[in-house]
């Protein structure tokens, strides 16, 4: 045992004098790693926010929803929601309209502008039915305002507005106007995480502003579980290119067409770490065949074939374990890049 010890202790220093004569090579080894793991690192972070965002999305925009009217490219005439309230088939009906827009006064982000009707809203969605805790004084001026909108208190906050302010909105490339009426104040995390990328406000002005005047994206209904009969009865109502469709399948139909982006997105981060690896294998390898006259003389000194192993794999370890640490911290950074990009894309 003694002996041993006595040689492992210069097996280490060996190494170590190893990996500090030949900085260029054990640069590239950390290297290697290091790029290799950020990818995936980053990847995985902007597939995990991407697909959370999208959940938020969809929920904030559903809330409740069971069931959704949806037209053709142009939307829904305003008739249909008309006629279908007067058909009494239904209790729970709430026009919407939803709209991809950025701002440059709230940092140029793309955000989810959602049009309702604050009266037949609330079974749906909580945001002003007291969940969303606005004062009075603002809702009022949400209800009676042109181009009126209600944001976040934490995203107003961020960007420096306050109710009041005159915000330029990017609709379908077109510039808009809108006065933030209010501050919505969230009851709880997800509300907070649901409202950092909406705008909210009432359908008259989503119209306008959006350029659909008499006609409306989508009808939201509540029907109960089993809602068959109902569903052909409400689908004999509507035009031929209306249909009325189940939240959920119309969330799955959209997240099986992101999947593949995903996946696609996936295979590139492993491709990365796999060249990564390949690289910290071939370097390890050169280190190894370069060194090859040492080993054999530590050999003949009487250093056995595990020692001279253990020699190696723990170089290999420690440069690993660098190149690791390096490329989480390093995939944390690049994550918050990619997490716009993906976003985007999926939007």
């Amino acid at each position: 045992m003694a002996n041993r010890g006595l040689t492992v202790q210069p097996l280490w220093r060996l190494g170590r004098r190893n990996l500090l004569k030949h900085p260029l090579q054990s640069l590239l080894m950390v290297l290697g790693i290091t790029l290799g793991v950020a990818v995936v690192v980053a990847i995985d972070l902007a597939n995990e926010s991407a697909s959370r965002a999208f959940d938020l999305s969809v929920d904030s925009i559903a809330g409740r929803t069971t069931h959704t009217i949806v037209g053709g490219p142009e939307g829904l005439e305003e008739s249909v929601y008309v006629d279908l309230r007067r058909s009494g088939m239904v209790n729970a009906a709430a026009p919407v309209i939803a709209e991809y827009v950025s701002s440059p006064e709230l940092g140029g982000a793309t955000l989810r502008l959602l049009g309702i009707d604050p009266f037949a809203d609330p079974p749906f969605r909580s945001y002003l039915d007291g969940g969303g805790r606005i004062p009075l004084e603002q809702l009022t001026a949400f209800l009676t305002g042109t181009n009126a909108i209600l944001l976040s208190s934490e995203l107003a906050s961020r960007y420096g507005l306050d109710s009041g302010d005159v915000i330029r909105l990017a609709v379908g490339g077109r510039p808009q106007e809108a006065v933030i009426a209010g501050l919505l104040e969230p009851r709880d995390e997800f509300s907070r995480r649901a409202l950092q990328g909406l705008i909210l406000t009432d359908v008259a002005s989503a119209q306008e502003m959006t350029g659909q005047l008499g006609r409306l994206g989508q009808i939201d209904l509540i029907l109960p579980e089993d809602s068959r009969d109902i569903e052909a009865q409400i689908s004999a109502l509507l035009p031929q290119d209306a249909r009325i469709i189940p939240v959920g399948a119309r969330s799955g139909t959209v997240a099986e067409m992101t999947a593949a982006f995903r996946i696609n997105l996936t295979a590139l981060s492993l491709l990365a770490l796999l060249v990564g690896l390949f690289l910290i294998y071939n370097t390890m390898t050169f280190s190894v065949v370069q060194r090859r006259p040492m080993l054999g003389t530590l050999r003949c000194l009487g250093v056995t074939r595990r020692e001279v192993f253990l020699l190696v794999v723990t170089e290999a370890t420690l440069v690993g374990a660098l190149g690791s640490a390096l490329g989480i911290g390093l995939g944390i950074v690049l994550g918050q890049g990619a997490v716009q990009m993906v976003t985007q894309t999926i939007n």
